[in-house]
């Protein structure tokens, strides 16, 4: 009996080898084979999507309003601070418009420039920058 079995192998196991060499052979050389093999997992993957999109859209759900709520809850404990860089900005905003707009007066007063290298205030008439020497 066992000589059977074992006679059985040595034909039902090269069978398959080969049935498999050839499969894997096709595989690798038909992409149309290829196609068929990967359309069915992209089928399934696109089952388990549906399957899932009502709990993906649930958790986003959830995720925003963490989000919404953890904000809300550092602008309430760090209220004081963050007003506090808000009137450190403007005021930094505020110089910085006030220089630009003596800028503008003083160039339009005629008799001074802005070096074209280095920005200082300079004559109008100076062909040379009194801070960093360049011709103008």
């Amino acid at each position: 009996m066992s000589a059977i079995i074992f006679s059985a192998l040595f034909v039902i196991v090269p069978i398959l080898s080969l049935g498999i060499f050839v499969l894997v052979f096709a595989l690798i050389f038909s992409p149309k084979l290829r196609g068929k093999f990967m359309s069915k997992q992209i089928k399934a993957a696109n089952y388990m999507l549906k399957d899932v999109q009502d709990d993906l859209t649930e958790m986003g759900a959830i995720s925003g309003r963490i989000n919404a709520n953890t904000r809300k809850r550092i602008l309430d404990q760090n209220e004081d601070v963050l007003k506090d860089v808000e009137i450190r900005e403007a005021n930094i905003e505020k110089e910085g418009i006030e220089i630009k707009t003596r800028a503008i007066k003083d160039g339009f007063k005629g008799d001074t420039m802005y070096c074209k290298h280095c920005g200082a205030l300079i004559d109008e008439d100076s062909k040379f920058c009194k801070k960093c020497g360049k011709e103008q």
